[in-house]
């Protein structure tokens, strides 16, 4: 039983964690093609 608790919790922290830097990731995605959308109209002019 204190296995099954002590699994539960870690895996619930991996996973929080996980879905944290997914978050992360697709925000700094966003970021960047915002990033290159700006220097492709600068590129134009």
């Amino acid at each position: 039983m204190g296995n099954f608790l002590i699994g539960a919790m870690l895996g619930g922290t991996v996973g929080v964690f996980t879905m944290a830097m997914c978050i992360s990731a697709k925000r700094a995605d966003e970021h960047i093609e915002k990033s290159e959308m700006t220097y492709d109209n600068k590129k134009h002019l």
